[in-house]
């Protein structure tokens, strides 16, 4: 039987899932199998890992409750303690419902995208944006994210190759937003960090464009030409009243901790905190997108990506509070049920991240659509995930936005 446990209660013994596979990274030799030693379990502890997946029928199950056993006790609070944590840092249960606030939402992601393509336009005239008319258009993205994150991290999954700037501009500052909201940032932080996504990549508008929309892979000058986007956009904003913060959005979301980014090449110590969130909510949205000359990562391979490049390139630490405040399962993943069907995430499970609520659409065993219904997996025994599967490698047309 499978089963979600947390950290606490996973022992030697136990058989580690492949359903862990989506935040395992590709480094690991295996993404499954029997708990043999007491350092595995730390090191997965060390990694921020909150709760696994186990297959009770090859390994250990969890001990069944006594009623006079301390250690379950402590168990209990320990969960308790990390649900209230988890609560307190922004990751709770919306006070909107999904659907209410998508038709919000919409709005707001409509008006967001004018706003930026303006701001394009003026950067590339060379005029000055007003950035009070950026600071009201945060501040909507951020009450939207109070009230029900999932909305605009729905919204985020439109995308159109022709438009890839605007979007991820847009993207990153809603992601940003997110990630702020889960680290119990102040209002007036999250507004920032909005701000700063959704001007963090204006330089590249002054990039010419036969480098900036070239469609195969960039000679050594060309991409020495594009990596100078970040400090156009540096220079651009210093000329403007605007926050230092929203600044180094823009001049350090492509520094790296070890001193492999650009353009400075700074080292962790040298990287502001708002820079590194910034590089991994662009790094999330730039490897999810479709290019011309990219085919798009689900969002749990992506996820599972960021582990990877967080034992290097990225902060640890951002990574998997990213991940804890977007789920292995974010809103909008298309998903095989291991009942014969594909399913849309349409609310993420904070706390139990492999049993979200889904919207079942379609019957592989039949191959067609089904009346559409939402599954709640969590009071579900029977059904679970099985993977995160790609639309585009279906063999049919499908487009998530069309069942949210």
């Amino acid at each position: 039987m499978i089963k979600v446990i947390p950290i606490s209660q996973l022992r030697v013994g136990m058989f580690v899932s492949e359903q862990n596979s989506d935040w395992v990274p590709d480094t690991n030799r295996t993404k499954s199998g029997l708990i043999l030693k007491q350092e595995t379990i730390e090191k997965i502890r060390r990694r921020g890992i909150l709760y696994v997946t186990i297959d009770a029928a090859k390994g250990l199950d969890v001990e069944p409750p006594s009623v006079n056993t301390k250690e379950s006790s402590v168990d209990e609070r320990v969960k308790s303690r990390i649900i209230a944590q988890q609560e307190q840092s922004g990751v709770a249960s919306p006070s909107a419902s999904l659907e209410d606030e998508r038709r919000k939402a919409t709005e707001i992601h409509s008006e967001a995208l004018n706003l930026i393509n303006d701001v394009m336009e003026k950067v590339k005239a060379g005029t000055e944006i007003n950035v009070k008319e950026v600071e009201n258009v945060a501040e909507d993205i951020v009450q939207s994210v109070y009230r029900n994150e999932n909305a605009l991290a729905c919204m985020s999954r439109i995308r159109d190759k022709d438009a890839y700037l605007m979007e991820h501009s847009l993207n990153v500052g809603i992601l940003m937003s997110i990630l702020g909201k889960s680290m119990g940032y102040s209002h007036e932080d999250i507004r920032k960090l909005a701000v700063g996504g959704m001007l963090h990549d204006v330089g590249k508008i002054q990039v010419p464009d036969s480098v900036l929309h070239k469609p195969g892979k960039l000679e050594a000058l060309e991409w020495d030409e594009m990596k100078r986007h970040v400090t156009y956009g540096e220079a651009y904003l210093r000329t403007l009243a605007i926050d230092p913060d929203v600044i180094m959005v823009c001049a350090q979301h492509h520094e790296r901790l070890d001193g492999t980014g650009y353009p400075l090449g700074l080292n962790e110590k040298d990287i502001s905190l708002f820079g590194r969130i910034a590089a991994v909510c662009d790094v999330y949205d730039a490897i999810t997108a479709d290019r011309v000359y990219h085919q798009g990562m689900t969002p749990s391979v992506a996820m599972k990506k960021l582990v990877e490049w967080s034992d290097y390139h990225l902060d640890r630490k951002l990574v998997y509070q990213f991940i804890r405040a977007m789920s292995i399962y974010p809103v909008g993943t298309l998903v095989e049920l291991n009942s014969e069907q594909l399913a849309i995430v349409v609310e993420p499970n904070r706390i139990q991240q492999a049993q979200p609520v889904v919207r079942s659409i379609y019957s592989t065993k039949h191959q067609r659509f089904t009346e559409v219904s939402d599954i709640n997996l969590a009071n579900e025994n029977d059904i679970e995930i099985l993977r995160a599967i790609d639309p585009a490698r279906l063999g049919f047309p499908l487009k998530i936005m069309d069942f949210m």
